[in-house]
Formats: C-alpha cells, sequence, structure tokens
C-alpha cells in the first residue's frame, strides 16, 4: 500500500486538477453505474468541477447562502480523511423517494430522510471503492447523518469542522441526471487540510 504522505500546498497547476477530475470521474461513474442496477433505471453523473474559488464566491456562484436544503454528511476516514456533503433542494427529496422505491409509495418525511441517507450512502461507498483501487488506500465512511439548514451554515460547519481556514477553498463537485432530468443535488468533497496532495502524491508515484 502507497504510503500518503502529506504536503502543503496552496494552489493546484492545471495537470494536477486534470488528475484529480479523472480520479473523481472514474469514482463519480462507478458510483452512478451502482444506483443504476439498484434502481433499475439511468442515472448518470457529469463530468465533475474542479475549481479553487474565494469562500465568498462559493455562494454567488453555485447558491445562495440563505438557501434552505437538505444535507446528507459522510465522514471519510483511514489513509485520508474529509467529508462528503450531499446538498438537495426541498423539491427534489420527493423525486429521489420515487427514484429509489417502488412505484405509489406514500410520500412521507422519514422515509425521504431514508432514501437521501441510502443514496448517499451508495454514491460514496461506490466512489470510494474505485478510488481505492486507484490508490491503493484504505478507506471507511461513517453512517450518513442528514441535516436541514441555510446552505451557508451547513458548508461553514462542514469546513470549519474540517480545519479549512483560508479564503480559497477547493470545490469538487458532482451533479445528477435521472431520466434525462438534472436533479438540484450535487455531491461536494471537503478535505482535511493536506489530503489533496496526499491523493496527488499516491497517484503520481
Amino acid at each position: 500500500m502507497k504510503e500518503l504522505v502529506s504536503t502543503v500546498k496552496s494552489n493546484y497547476s492545471a495537470v494536477e486538477l486534470d488528475v484529480l477530475k479523472e480520479v473523481i470521474n472514474i469514482g463519480g461513474g462507478h458510483a452512478a453505474t451502482s444506483l443504476s442496477q439498484l434502481i433499475e433505471k439511468p442515472v448518470h453523473m457529469t463530468v465533475p468541477v474542479i475549481e479553487m474559488m474565494e469562500y465568498a464566491d462559493v455562494y454567488e456562484q453555485i447558491m445562495p447562502e440563505e438557501a434552505v436544503i437538505k444535507a446528507v454528511i459522510i465522514k471519510m476516514m483511514g489513509d485520508a480523511e474529509g467529508v462528503f456533503l450531499f446538498t438537495v433542494d426541498q423539491q427534489v427529496s420527493e423525486t429521489i423517494v420515487a427514484m429509489m422505491l417502488p412505484e405509489n409509495t406514500p410520500y412521507s418525511e422519514d422515509l425521504a430522510n431514508s432514501a437521501l441517507q441510502e443514496l448517499v450512502n451508495i454514491l460514496v461507498n461506490s466512489f470510494l471503492n474505485a478510488v481505492m483501487k486507484l490508490m491503493d488506500a484504505n478507506l471507511v465512511t461513517s453512517v450518513p447523518i442528514i441535516i436541514e439548514d441555510m446552505f451557508g451554515a451547513i458548508m461553514s460547519s462542514v469546513y470549519l469542522e474540517q480545519s479549512q481556514y483560508d479564503d480559497s477553498i477547493m470545490i469538487i463537485k458532482n451533479e445528477f441526471y435521472y431520466l434525462g432530468d438534472r436533479l438540484e443535488s450535487s455531491l461536494y468533497f471537503v478535505p482535511k487540510p493536506g489530503i489533496i496532495e496526499k491523493m496527488l502524491t499516491a497517484l503520481t508515484v
């Protein structure tokens, strides 16, 4: 197993970002395939967006700070640490329930939350299984936790918990398409400081 040696770096070259994008794209493809097989309906993920962005710009370019959303949080532990954050517009919850469960299943808030948690559990673990093969790393996940709050409050708490204090932050974002329609949801990865450097070291050795 490759040792993940941490280095410190404030910015990344276009080549390094392309390497990360390719890894995430492969992992996202595995996740979408696993979900499609489970629900027996096509689910697609976009090519990931990876960019360095000023913290304030996140709310201008991605989602307003005051937008109320549901979020599912899964922590990644092991040879690398970070948090996966799946955010979804409130109106999309019913679509996800319909996607995950048999037809004509009555909607309820508890059912919607369970469906969201199961969806994210499948996506993240399928993704990590692919990444572990590429990195030769041991990674495990926590039980998914669901939160409903303003987008700004959720993002701030996750970044602070991961000791991310820089004005410039890395955004790793995938979007999902179900039966050709874009779901108003995104999967973010918020790493502990130094984890991206560890990933790049492992991938280029």
